[in-house]
């Protein structure tokens, strides 16, 4: 048994079908059967039920793949640390993250990272949690920055280490000319006008209250579910719905006059955290940028929250 049999046998896990696992390999088809025949010879058991048409993964082949990618992974990570002993400030580090924690916290990390590290090669996906931790799990991804709420009782949560991340405050923002501008200091009914949030997980909704709010005239809330923040403030900006955003975004998108926010109440909070998969090695610049991650989080929850809320009311 070698390592590229485990990488011919991840390749066939993951695309079932030897034509395509063959192609991506470079390799020809009988070539990619025979590598396959002698791990199994190794490992006295069978991988793969095939027929003429369809290959598929017996049970011995679904409880050895996450060992084997365990290994395919330590072993890239040995050849980047390897090469990190002579550049330290070089690699690639591949994140994921949810809507709210792209800005400002993903934004302010990259910014400060790549002042650091100018050598470093970043991608930055972002998108819906579930999709991001499968990726982490299949190695596409190096680490996952998302709400963390019910991720103890998701199915990632034996796979996948999950640290903690500062919390901060959230902000109700909306135009400079929407009529609850002048209104400070009155209550105010919010459940009275339009929304627009960011698309999150089930279960990591803001716990907005009263919960006439959540269900706004019989419909359903928000009443605009956009992929971003940015799209979000864009519509504050028009004045066609209010959004919910990190205290330190509203703040920066105010700053032209053309919008206004308030700290919201105060159990409404980023619940953010770095998600990592368990048992693989960091590469030293992976570890750079979880450091840099956690010193901004740390850095934006430390901001003074000056700005006093106002009350919300509706009935509950």
């Amino acid at each position: 048994m070698d390592l590229r049999q485990l990488r011919h046998f991840q390749a066939l896990y993951r695309l079932r079908s030897f034509a395509r696992a063959a192609d991506e390999m470079a390799m020809s088809q009988p070539a990619l059967s025979r590598s396959i025949q002698n791990l199994e010879r190794a490992l006295d058991c069978r991988l793969f039920d095939r027929t003429t048409h369809t290959v598929t993964p017996t049970e011995a082949a679904r409880r050895l793949i996450h060992q084997a990618e365990t290994v395919i992974a330590a072993a890239a990570a040995l050849k980047e640390d390897a090469a990190g002993l002579k550049a330290s400030s070089q690699g690639t580090v591949r994140v994921g993250c949810g809507a709210y924690p792209l800005q400002p916290l993903l934004t302010e990390t990259v910014t400060a990272f790549a002042h650091s590290h100018p050598l470093v090669h970043l991608t930055l996906t972002s998108g819906d949690t579930t999709p991001l931790l499968q990726r982490l799990l299949d190695r596409e991804l190096d680490l996952v920055v998302c709400d963390r709420r019910r991720f103890d009782a998701s199915r990632f949560a034996e796979d996948i280490l999950m640290l903690a991340l500062p919390t901060e405050p959230l902000a109700v923002v909306f135009s400079a000319e929407h009529e609850i501008a002048a209104m400070q200091g009155e209550a105010i009914d919010f459940s009275a006008y339009p929304w627009a949030l960011p698309r999150v997980p089930a279960g990591g909704e803001p716990d907005f209250t009263p919960a006439s709010v959540a269900m706004r005239a019989g419909g359903a809330f928000p009443q605009f579910q956009l992929q971003s923040t940015a799209a979000c403030l864009d519509l504050a900006r028009s004045g066609t719905a209010l959004t919910l955003v990190p205290l330190s975004l509203a703040r920066r998108a105010a700053a032209d006059g053309r919008l206004r926010y308030l700290t919201a109440d105060r159990h409404l909070s980023t619940n953010d955290g770095v998600h990592l998969l368990k048992g693989r090695s960091q590469t030293p610049i992976m570890r750079a940028f979880v450091k840099e991650l956690r010193s901004t989080a740390r850095r934006l929850a430390q901001q003074p929250a000056r700005d006093a809320g106002w009350p919300v009311t509706g009935g509950a």
